[in-house]
């Protein structure tokens, strides 16, 4: 299963999308890689990237929503923690040698996790911070 981006999903910040871009990416990558049995060494790569990629990337949206003031970062963080703890628990798994399992809990959870996360959660956020953009703008331009 390939993940597609989908232009519905941007949220017209760049960097954030840059970063869901990027995630798409390195998620294909890691489905590929599962799905075809490649080896041990490969998928652990590209876990361990992913799983890096994303712990910056919910810094990088959190210190955003702390920093504009959002007052939906509390659920918004909420989120981010429980798909860490759910990629975790993914990560156990695919230690014990899982592998049609897991490519089908990344493909349900998380696949399905980013769509909605991106698609609503992150798209409120992001034309928060359009607005708050565009607020500061007119306070230095007066």
């Amino acid at each position: 299963m390939m993940l597609r981006w989908k232009e519905q999903l941007s949220t017209g910040v760049w960097w954030q999308e840059k970063q869901h871009r990027e995630i798409f990416n390195r998620l294909n990558k890691l489905m590929a890689a599962l799905e075809h049995g490649r080896e041990r060494e490969e998928v652990d790569e590209l876990y361990d990237y992913m799983e890096s990629y994303l712990l910056r990337h919910f810094r990088a949206e959190e210190a955003a929503m702390e920093r504009s003031g959002y007052s939906g970062r509390r659920s918004h963080s909420a989120e981010h923690r429980k798909l860490s703890e759910e990629i975790a628990a993914l990560r156990s798994e695919l230690e014990s040698g899982a592998r049609l399992a897991l490519v089908l809990k990344v493909q349900r959870r998380i696949i399905d996790w980013f769509v909605n996360h991106i698609g609503n959660m992150d798209k409120g956020l992001g034309a928060y911070l359009r607005a708050e953009e565009l607020k500061q703008q007119q306070v230095v331009n007066c």
